[in-house]
């Protein structure tokens, strides 16, 4: 077992949607995510088995949960936390330019698989 110190600067950034841009570093048992997200642009709705935390450090965001019928809502801005159970469908919006850290536990594989492959291929 060793440690891994990483530059986010060394980091490959990947624009999920337009306006959200990611990068993200893993280790067996959590994720780390650190996102800019442009104002307007939305992470549509989806769900995962993993445990996120996001960490607001800018900017505003609008958090829905439940599903598109009649979601849960919830603003939040720099300083705030929003806790994510697992398995609980969620879409975001952003209000205003946006940094945020996400956590996930364990780390997403599907990230981790789609990463691989574009490593793979070239």
């Amino acid at each position: 077992m060793t440690a891994v110190k990483r530059a986010w600067n060394d980091v490959r950034a990947e624009e999920m949607v337009p306006g959200v841009t990611r990068q993200y570093v893993h280790g067996e048992q959590a994720m780390v995510a650190r996102f800019e997200l442009r104002a307007g642009a939305v992470v549509p709705w989806h769900e995962h088995a993993n445990e996120q935390i996001s960490v607001l450090l800018s900017g505003r965001a609008r958090f829905e949960f439940g599903g598109a019928g009649a979601p849960e809502v919830m603003e939040a801005g720099a300083g705030d936390t929003i806790v994510i159970p697992g398995h609980l469908p969620h879409q975001v919006t952003v209000l205003e330019d946006a940094q945020v850290i996400d956590v996930f536990a364990p780390p997403r594989a599907d990230w981790i698989a789609a990463s691989q492959e574009v490593t793979d291929a070239g």
